[in-house]
């Protein structure tokens, strides 16, 4: 069911509950065509879908429209056969949380996106967390996806189909990132809407650091930045905030010139003493073991893959024009209350003689003739016009109505376009009641096709700069990515002459050695797990541990540095990338490990992966519990 509104005072109390931010559920107003109380937008269908959390209203496109708007702050209006959903809390905090739907010709496309932003706004007020008495539990298959991939269609174990809205699974998150074809699935339906809800409780901090041991590396969506700091999801509804410092070391970068919202990174897992979960992205190698990312849903896919980023929505009522129709395009004409008779003695309202000259070119003008369409291809953006007015033949003044502001022209002229049919139709009514002649007429008609075709050309430019505006972000995105790389590798070309400098400054090669794990110890291990994996007070450097540092490039001296903290401090044990194992005495499972004289037994790291030649570091397990780093070898040097 839906509430029509269709006096002053319902308008009035339509207006005040628009505005209580305690409403406990969206409203929806829907206006009709100028001139009928029919809506183009299926009212019906707006009640049958979305009449369980949401309520419907509707409202005649004309004098209550515009006592409406006049109750709403600017560009939140409803009017000329378009709709708008208002979300609960503050509904005019945010335009773009409140679009007006326009029809263009496709009424059930304006309707769909009605039920989508309406389906949004009760899934964030929660809504959908009470379950009616109508919803049950089952179980089915997902049998592909509708709608552009807005919906996943579930054929249902005990019979029939159920449908999974992208607006109540994890939204803004693509179905498709959640499900797939043939997987099996166990969710809550509504039976009177068939709706099928299959979110899963987030996991648990605990859950999370099981799933992934201290120092793994897995995928998280960057979901906010700023200039010093970053949220980043591991799951849709569990995120964790980060600072400069876990992206990148040099004090002048910025988060947010580094990171995009919907980026999605590898980060590695920090547990920290207290038990929380900590990200850090910037001693992530590009060669490291990437662990998948969770399941949002019950044997679903996991939701982040590597470059996928979550990418913006662009809305589509608006699109260079292709949807709209010169000859429904009215052109913005003065208002009829402008428009003042002349001395002589004409009255609002007087009859137009049937078969007259002025009856018969009004009667054309309503019907519309078609007019030409521009060539295709971006245009120019209207330059703000002069009011004109029109002197001579015509008995009447016009007064000029005042240039929108160069920023909202476009958004001004979408949201009168309804309105302005009505007014146009009106004044030529008001041009045959003072006498206007057809050549009058005629010069009407000719400013109403040049408002339509300038129009037009503000719609294509509008498409062509959204289109350079997502080649912008692209590129950005892309940007930012490399910068963020050259970040994590930053240190490595930077200390090249760093290294050497200080090489230069020890004569004794094993004490430059140890500086540098010092070095690299802070740098790797935050402060505050220094605690938990602290430098011990003496390790032992094998003889031929310096020199096997001699040809390694800075990147790989950097690498083989935190290789041996990691080491050093015990960590390596909880680093699955690090794949460490004991040397054998041959290349068989079974055959023995590699034992020195005095008991020790030789270990084996990985330091680089999918790299040619890729490095590896051996070192001797004291049968005390002490460390001696024994050299850095290639992946087929199996030598202790």
């Amino acid at each position: 069911m839906y509430t029509r509104v269709d006096n002053s005072v319902a308008v009035q109390q339509l207006a005040i509950g628009l505005h209580d931010s305690s409403r406990e559920r969206p409203w929806v107003v829907v206006s009709s065509p100028f001139g009928t109380a029919v809506p183009e937008i299926g009212i019906d269908q707006l009640s049958s879908q979305i009449g369980d959390v949401t309520r419907v209203f509707l409202i005649e496109t004309g004098e209550l429209t515009r006592q409406l708007g006049d109750l709403l702050p600017p560009q939140f209006q409803v009017y000329g056969s378009a709709g708008r959903s208002y979300p609960v809390g503050d509904a005019f905090a945010t335009l773009s949380r409140s679009r007006l739907r326009f029809t263009h010709g496709d009424p059930q496309h304006a309707t769909d996106q009605l039920v989508t932003d309406a389906l949004a706004h009760a899934h964030q007020a929660g809504l959908f967390a009470l379950a009616p008495a109508s919803v049950v539990t089952v179980d089915g298959t997902v049998k592909g996806f509708l709608l552009g991939g807005s919906r996943a269609l579930v054929e249902l174990d005990a019979g029939g189909m159920a449908t999974v809205w992208q607006e109540l699974t994890y939204p803004p998150v693509p179905l498709d990132w959640t499900l797939e074809p043939g997987q099996r699935i166990r969710g809550a339906l509504d039976a009177p809407t068939h709706r099928l809800n299959v979110e899963i409780k987030p996991p648990t901090t605990a859950a999370i650091s099981k799933r992934y041991p201290h120092g793994s590396i897995t995928l998280a969506l960057v979901q906010k930045v700023s200039a010093q700091r970053a949220v980043l999801a591991l799951h849709p509804h569990l995120a964790l905030t980060i600072t400069r410092a876990d992206i990148s070391a040099n004090p002048l970068d910025k988060v947010d010139a580094l990171l995009s919202e919907g980026d999605v990174v590898a980060a590695r897992a920090i547990h920290l003493p207290s038990g929380a979960l900590h990200l850090c992205l910037s001693d992530v190698d590009d060669d490291e073991t990437v662990l998948p990312s969770l399941c949002a849903v019950l044997n679903g896919p996991p939701w982040l893959q590597e470059n996928r980023p979550l990418l913006p929505l662009v809305e589509d009522d608006e699109q260079a024009g292709q949807g709209v129709d010169l000859v429904d395009v009215p052109p913005t004409v003065p208002p009829v209350e402008s428009l003042q008779p002349d001395a002589a003695g004409f009255t609002p309202g007087q009859a137009v003689p049937a078969g007259s000259a002025e009856a018969s070119a009004l009667t054309n003008l309503a019907a519309g003739a078609p007019l030409p369409r521009p060539s295709p291809g971006p245009g120019r953006l209207p330059a703000v016009r002069r009011p004109v007015t029109t002197t001579g033949a015509i008995p009447f003044r016009v007064t000029p109505t005042p240039a929108p502001a160069a920023h909202s022209a476009l958004q001004s002229t979408q949201l009168s376009l309804a309105e302005a049919k009505a007014r146009i139709t009106r004044l030529e009514t008001q041009l045959v009641q003072v006498g206007a002649t057809d050549s009058d007429l005629a010069k009407l008609r000719e400013q109403a096709r040049s408002a339509q075709l300038q129009l037009r050309d503000a719609l294509v430019e509008l498409a062509t700069l959204r289109h350079t505006v997502t080649e912008l972000r692209d590129d950005q995105r892309t940007q930012k990515r490399m910068l963020r790389e050259s970040r994590r590798t930053a240190p490595a070309h930077v200390a090249s002459s760093e290294y050497e400098t200080r090489r230069a400054q020890w004569e004794d090669p094993a004490g430059w050695v140890r500086h540098e794990i010092l070095l690299a110890w802070v740098d790797r291990v935050p402060e505050s797990d220094r605690g938990e994996w602290p430098m011990p007070h003496s390790y032992m450097l094998g003889e031929r541990f310096p020199d096997s540092l001699t040809g390694l490039d800075d990147g790989q001296l950097a690498k083989a540095f935190k290789a041996s903290v990691d080491v050093l401090t015990g960590r390596v044990k909880t680093l699955t990338g690090r794949h460490l194992h004991a040397l054998r005495q041959g290349a068989g499972p079974a055959d023995p490990h590699l034992l020195r004289w005095d008991g020790a037994r030789c270990m084996r790291v990985s330091i680089e992966q999918n790299t040619p030649a890729a490095r590896r570091m051996h070192f001797w397990q004291l049968q005390d519990g002490g460390i001696e780093l024994g050299r850095i070898v290639t992946h087929d040097d199996m030598e202790a």
